[in-house]
């Protein structure tokens, strides 16, 4: 049986969660951005991941 340790993998998840939303929060401050621009460019950057190449 295969036990998966997601420990390591969560706080990696949470580090770029937190990055991602702090560098959202510096691109708000910096161009004066409505929250739906940054909604619509993250947005824009998940549609471009190609989750087949990974």
């Amino acid at each position: 049986m295969f036990n998966f340790d997601d420990t390591e993998t969560s706080g990696i998840w949470w580090a770029t969660n937190v990055s991602i939303r702090d560098l959202c929060l510096e691109l708000k401050d910096d161009t004066s951005c409505d929250d739906s621009e940054i909604v619509e460019l993250l947005r824009s950057i998940a549609e471009s991941i190609d989750v087949n190449g990974l």
